[in-house]
């Protein structure tokens, strides 16, 4: 539109009450792109993590755009679910997005989540299943419901934990008891599969107990794995899961580590890493959440 203005600008000299009024629209059309022209001009969603209890984004939710295919989808099942997640909306939504993408490409596999909380993410892969999938998979799901056992003091432990999760320096000796720290009821998460998002019960094995008396067992009959998100927090929760379950994943599966940001949880992923001599390329989703594709 410049250079047109520009053209006509030396015809026009005669008459420059038209030069200003153009120029003046030139201007209001350039503000208009600039900002959302219903938003006020400070207006912003956190850049880290949107998360979707935040009464700001609550207040804000029919102005979120991220760029997701199908948003209006990915909104509605997020708001379904957003009382029984800690994630992230990013997260959430990429969750969605690979869950499609192993849907519409008919990746054979499980769905796997160790730390499963209140459900809500096993919820939202439950419900875009159902939406894009032409057959229905099995989700493995694993938590303790007695929260998060002792972390290893050496491993795992810093300040943030103490006014966090109320985890001292001290309780942190690597015992499998519960250390008080994100404790949730099986029955929130069962009723966040079944009822909200309407999954079959048969195809839904709850795995209880701790990591490390569970996966190793599980794995032995559970066969191939298409998708296998990681929530463990910790280091010995991430390694163990890592050690036998990645091997379950197959090639072009997905990989999520919810926990990348924690100390334990990303000193686990790069020792197993180094340990079977691989160097995935590790995607960004939020400030802590990462994911990769087993190649």
């Amino acid at each position: 539109m410049w250079k047109f203005y520009y053209k006509i600008k030396e015809r026009l000299k005669k008459y420059s009450w038209i030069i200003k009024a153009y120029e003046f629209l030139l201007i209001k059309r350039r503000e208009l792109f600039r900002r959302h022209p219903q938003l006020p001009n400070d207006f912003c969603f956190h850049s880290m993590y949107i998360h979707t209890n935040d009464p700001f984004t609550q207040k804000n939710w029919k102005h979120l755009r991220r760029g997701y295919d199908d948003e209006i989808f990915i909104k509605e099942t997020v708001q379904k679910i957003r009382f029984n997640t800690m994630c992230s909306y990013d997260a959430l939504a990429n969750l969605a997005a690979i869950v499609r993408y192993l849907e519409e490409g008919q990746v054979p596999g499980a769905f796997v989540e160790t730390g499963v909380c209140q459900g809500g993410s096993s919820a939202l892969m439950a419900m875009v299943s159902l939406k894009w999938g032409k057959t229905r998979r099995h989700l493995h799901l694993f938590d303790s419901f007695e929260g998060l056992p002792r972390p290893i003091k050496e491993k795992d432990y810093c300040e943030w934990m103490k006014w966090d999760w109320g985890i001292t320096a001290k309780d942190c000796d690597g015992k499998m008891i519960s250390s008080g720290a994100l404790i949730a009821a099986k029955a929130d998460a069962e009723e966040a599969i079944f009822s909200i998002a309407q999954y079959p019960e048969a195809l839904a094995t709850f795995h209880v107990g701790w990591f490390q008396n569970t996966v190793p067992l599980a794995a032995k009959s559970m066969g191939p794995v298409a998708l296998l998100r990681l929530d463990g927090d910790l280091y010995e929760s991430t390694l163990v899961c890592l050690r036998h379950l990645y091997p379950l994943v197959i090639r072009g599966g997905f990989v999520i580590i919810d926990d990348w940001g924690l100390k334990g949880c990303r000193t686990a992923c790069e020792e197993y890493f180094e340990e079977i001599g691989i160097r995935p390329y590790i995607h960004f989703v939020d400030g802590t959440v990462r994911y990769f594709v087993k190649e």
